[in-house]
């Protein structure tokens, strides 16, 4: 408790006090594994030195976060945000001077604080406000939802225009994966480049051998085929000899697709479930408040 302060104690010698009454005293409040107990409110009129103690405080922030010059992921400094004490994580009581509340993140994240949120804080030694542990995926990310929503807070979905640069919810990419699966370019610059089709016409590739199709014929008993002013056709009426099979070889195919001509189409999209892409925005510098 008083360990540092022993000395403190001999003065109750001039006192009138005995050494050994001192020295029970300093056994007692001196002694480094005691537990000190008290009951009660503790007061203090100044610093308190040793171990590093303090309350948390609350804050409601009254715009979004910000950054100097690059978000934190990239490359930037310490982003922040500007918010009024409040008594609770329920923001009872908000008011007050507007105070710059540091946001450290790790690296490959930034904050994802807006306008409206309550954070809590703490105070460093230097007297600047820290509240760690807002940190969010990088601006750019995108995730999958089953929502079924527009996006969360952050984020914008992935259909061009609520994730539009300059948009409600802050600048995004503008890329657009309505109907489309996203694919990892090969190359920088194939980033939010685009291709393929929800249906095509269908190339089959390979080569006909040249094989006949059996021994296979029809015997008929008439010897002309045709009447009236139709030509007259000879037939075989006898079993035939020889091959008299199809030989693919002089065959000519021709597919046929759904409008009766041309090239079959065939579906290229394989079964599905439909998700909500949704692009983590730069949602800084917009939505200040009052």
């Amino acid at each position: 408790m008083f360990s540092n302060q022993a000395a403190i104690f001999d003065r109750l010698i001039d006192e009138g006090m005995t050494p050994t009454q001192v020295g029970i005293l300093k056994s007692i409040f001196c002694n480094a594994e005691s537990t000190l107990e008290h009951k009660g409110v503790v007061g203090f009129q100044s610093t308190v030195t040793g171990v590093d103690f303090q309350a948390a405080k609350w804050a409601r922030c009254v715009q979004n976060w910000d950054y100097d010059t690059n978000p934190p992921s990239k490359g930037g400094g310490v982003a922040y945000v500007y918010a009024q004490k409040c008594d609770n994580p329920n923001g009872i009581n908000a008011g007050g001077e507007r105070k710059k509340i540091y946001l450290p993140v790790t690296s490959g994240q930034d904050p994802n604080v807006v306008s409206g949120d309550i954070i809590m804080f703490f105070t460093a030694d230097d007297g600047s406000a820290l509240a760690p542990g807002y940190g969010d995926n990088r601006i750019g990310s995108i995730i999958m939802n089953t929502q079924g929503d527009y996006g969360i807070k952050g984020y914008g979905l992935c259909n061009g225009t609520a994730n539009a640069s300059g948009s409600s919810r802050g600048s995004g990419s503008g890329a657009n994966l309505a109907g489309s699966f996203p694919r990892c370019w090969s190359s920088p610059s194939d980033n939010k480049t685009t291709g393929g089709s929800a249906a095509s016409n269908l190339t089959i590739e390979g080569t006909f051998t040249a094989n006949d199709i059996g021994n296979h014929s029809h015997t008929l008993n008439e010897t002309t085929i045709g009447t009236g002013s139709e030509s007259t056709v000879d037939v075989i009426t006898s079993t035939p000899t020889g091959d008299s099979g199809v030989d693919l070889g002089t065959i000519s195919v021709t597919f046929t697709g759904a409008s009766g001509s041309g090239s079959p189409t065939a579906a290229t999209i394989p079964p599905y479930t439909y998700v909500a892409f949704l692009e983590r925005l730069d949602n800084s510098r917009s939505g200040l408040g009052a």
